[in-house]
């Protein structure tokens, strides 16, 4: 009874070790934010930059001018980004006093329509942001906020330029120290091949999403529809709520423009762009083997939020991802990798070995 009642307490001593551990690793990374987060961000772009490198380098071009191209190349992008977020903010400060005189008409019609059917209200009742000084409290804090974009996007370009020019000689380090035929290294490079895909293909969707519904909103004479179509782009790398957040300031922008008709034409092209790419064409092309579940990708942007920030929300699925991967490569973990994603194949282990042994199969076979 003695030896139970022990081997029971170092049990629970070690789980309340280990979730001590975890809390002290957590508290860590949530200070260490600030640094961590553009370094994160840079290994997203360089994820995403890495086909081009690579369809460079086999083109012939040198290394460092191969590197020079993909970093200018984002370079211009980030650049185009910061000139559509400061000309939408100019364009925003000189626009003010129009959506400030149509947000309290709007407001009074509606205190009319409540005062007609007996709900009577007083001015002001809704506190808007209608209001001139809050209004331009936003502006301000958009515009002071600039010049910290700028000194981001040039710590993103330094971290990128080191990372591609060591993307080159990492596989090759990772297998002299680890060996070639390790479980680790082989689950690091499935990891490193599943998140690019994940994120190559997001960034094409995302694109896609963006420039959709750029478009429409200038055909439909939008203010700012650039801008709109530029924040559905990168929103939509948020899951679940990145799309919602969205759609909210372009609908607005189309109420104070033309009214609720017009409006609702613009929702319903949210909706539908959403739907069409998000819904639809983003799990065929992603594929099942990266899905995760729906509860765990909430669950993860609740927690990579908020140890990271804004950034962690961005980057919560495709680190998400590349947890499941290299749980799958322990033989300890690979059953808990399944509660991440969706159940294995018939015949298939929660690592996902099956499909290498079955090719392997075949190409024995041939």
């Amino acid at each position: 009874m003695s030896v139970t009642r022990a081997l029971r307490l170092s049990r629970i001593a070690r789980g309340a070790l280990l979730a001590a551990c975890a809390v002290i690793v957590l508290a860590g990374l949530r200070a260490a934010s600030s640094m961590l987060a553009p370094f994160l961000l840079a290994a997203f772009i360089a994820a995403v930059s890495l086909p081009a490198l690579e369809w460079l380098r086999r083109k012939g071009t040198r290394t460092g001018l191969a590197v020079l191209v993909v970093v200018l190349l984002n370079a211009g992008l980030l650049a185009f980004a910061g000139w559509i977020v400061v000309e939408s903010i100019v364009e925003l400060r000189l626009q003010l006093p129009m959506y400030i005189d149509r947000t309290r008409a709007l407001e009074a019609d509606a205190l009319r329509r409540l005062a007609a059917n007996g709900l009577h209200l007083g001015d002001g009742y809704f506190a808007t942001l209608g209001q001139p000084e809050r209004l331009l409290e936003i502006a301000g804090s958009a515009a002071r906020n600039v010049t910290s974009f700028l000194s981001l996007g040039l710590l993103l370009l330094l971290y990128l330029v080191f990372m591609l020019l060591e993307s080159v000689q990492l596989p090759d380090k990772w297998r002299v120290v680890f060996g070639a035929n390790s479980r680790g290294t082989a689950g690091a490079e499935r990891a490193l091949r599943q998140v690019q895909r994940y994120l190559v293909l997001k960034t094409l969707i995302s694109l896609a999403t963006g420039v959709s519904i750029g478009v429409f909103l200038f055909l439909l004479d939008i203010d700012f529809a650039l801008f709109w179509g530029f924040l559905a782009f990168v929103l939509n790398f948020v899951p679940n709520i990145g799309s919602v957040i969205a759609a909210i300031p372009g609908i607005v922008i189309a109420l104070l423009q033309y009214g609720p008709e017009r409006a609702a034409l613009v929702a319903a092209i949210y909706v539908a762009t959403n739907f069409t790419l998000g819904n639809v064409l983003d799990p065929i092309l992603v594929g099942r083997q990266l899905r995760l579940s729906p509860l765990v990708v909430l669950m993860s942007l609740v927690f990579w939020g908020f140890t990271l920030g804004l950034a962690g929300m961005f980057l919560a699925v495709p680190l998400t991802i590349a947890t499941r991967i290299l749980m799958q490569t322990s033989p300890a973990l690979a059953r808990y990798a399944t509660l991440l994603g969706p159940l294995p194949e018939p015949g298939e282990t929660p690592s996902g070995e099956w499909m290498a042994t079955a090719e392997h199969k075949v190409s024995a076979l041939s």
